[in-house]
């Protein structure tokens, strides 16, 4: 029914070798993502609490 490319969890971490390559970007891209989200989000909140104090 289903035809998948690797026969062990281990052989899809290790990739023919390319293991170390694919996953070290896929951290570098998550990590990425998760600091420009931070990063942003404090950006919005500075923002939404400086149009929302009296003047």
């Amino acid at each position: 029914m289903f035809n998948f490319a690797f026969n062990s969890f281990d052989e899809a971490i290790y990739m023919n070798g390319h293991g170390i390559y694919v996953w070290s970007v896929m951290a570098i891209v998550f990590i990425c993502l998760f600091v420009c989200f931070k990063y942003y989000s404090s950006k919005i909140k500075q923002t939404s609490r400086k149009f929302n104090e009296p003047n």
